[in-house]
């Protein structure tokens, strides 16, 4: 949900779990030990719903600098996402030092196109991918990251090869905004850039709120996001969403109930 509530904004700024998902340099920057469910739905016409269900956990706190984590998830398809099956993350984050992590994630998904009259109708990926990250912190209140993912090429628009840069900053605990600039590189016949910005506000240490901005230029894709939760001790819930402005005009929904176990 942070990530999707924060738009293109949140790679740099991501840590734990949202760590394992987009940036695993900066896993072991903070110190926790969390377990997530989650549920992705995007509502379809004619029960053609998409949705995903999975859980993630993340620990940075059992070995000093160190932080792993890995997360599992189904897939069942509908409407424009006509593929189903499993996707299996893993991943690993180096503190070096205090103004440098080292992150390296693995991927594996085994994710197969639904056939129509014997036809494929959707993408599929059957294999193994992995990531590498790293991040610096010149100041405490900036992240700075350089990002790569899906360095083994797939040849699949589920797991396209990717690599950018991102930009976090929090002035202050309760707020941050972030950046991110990436290039596509392998799913269409050119070269595209995915970009945008995000920003977030935690309201009386309890309520995160956050909202942000993504552009796709391969897929024309402006998006809007938003997402609000509640934090109280171990126990937090969130919603996160984002809607298509132009275009198809999807709404993806995302919502997540976390445990921090210390």
């Amino acid at each position: 949900t942070y990530g999707l509530g924060m738009g293109a904004g949140v790679r740099a700024g991501a840590t734990a779990i949202s760590g394992l998902a987009y940036n695993a340099s900066n896993m072991a920057a903070v110190s926790t030990y969390n377990v997530e469910a989650f549920s992705q739905i995007i509502p379809g016409s004619n029960g053609g719903t998409y949705w995903t269900i999975g859980s993630a956990i993340s620990d940075s706190t059992t070995a000093q600098k160190l932080a792993i984590g890995t997360s599992f998830r189904g897939v069942f398809g509908g409407n424009n996402r006509r593929y189903r099956g499993w996707d299996w993350r893993s991943s690993i984050g180096v503190q070096a030092i205090p103004q440098l992590g080292i992150g390296l994630g693995f991927r594996w998904a085994q994710l197969r196109s639904d056939t129509v009259d014997g036809q494929r109708v959707g993408p599929t990926f059957d294999g193994i991918t992995m990531d590498a990250s790293l991040t610096v912190t010149p100041i405490p209140w900036l992240k700075v990251a350089g990002l790569g993912y899906n360095l083994i090429k797939t040849y699949s628009a589920l797991a396209p090869q990717m690599a950018g840069g991102s930009v976090s900053l929090a002035p202050v605990e309760v707020f941050s905004i972030g950046g991110d600039v990436l290039i596509d590189f392998t799913t269409f016949e050119k070269n595209e850039l995915i970009a945008g910005a995000g920003a977030a506000y935690i309201a009386g240490e309890l309520v995160p709120l956050r909202f942000g901005y993504r552009h796709d230029a391969g897929r024309n894709l402006n998006q809007l996001t938003a997402a609000a939760g509640f934090n109280k001790d171990k126990i937090a819930t969130e919603v996160a969403l984002r809607q298509d402005i132009g275009g198809r005009k999807e709404t993806y929904l995302l919502i997540m109930f976390r445990y921090v176990v210390e």
